[in-house]
C-alpha cells in the first residue's frame, strides 16, 4: 500500500483494548475452524504470510484480470 493511502488511528487505551478484544476473538473463531493453533508461535508467522500473500495476489487479480 502506498504511503498516500496510509490511515493512522488515534485510539485511547480503552478503544485500543476493545479493538484488540474484538480482533482476537475473530482470529480465534476463524482459526479454530481452520485448525490453526494461535498459541503455536513457530508456525503462526508462516500462516500470516500465507494470508498476506493470498490477499495481495487476490487484490491484484481482481484489479488486473477480472
Amino acid at each position: 500500500m502506498s504511503k498516500d493511502k496510509t490511515v493512522w488511528l488515534e485510539l485511547t487505551p480503552t478503544d485500543a483494548n476493545a479493538l484488540m478484544v474484538m480482533i482476537e476473538s475473530e482470529m480465534e473463531n476463524t482459526h479454530d475452524v481452520a485448525g490453526i493453533d494461535l498459541n503455536d508461535w513457530e508456525t503462526l508467522d508462516l500462516e500470516a504470510y500465507k494470508l498476506l500473500a493470498f490477499h495481495k495476489f487476490k487484490t491484484w487479480y481482481k484489479e488486473n484480470v477480472e
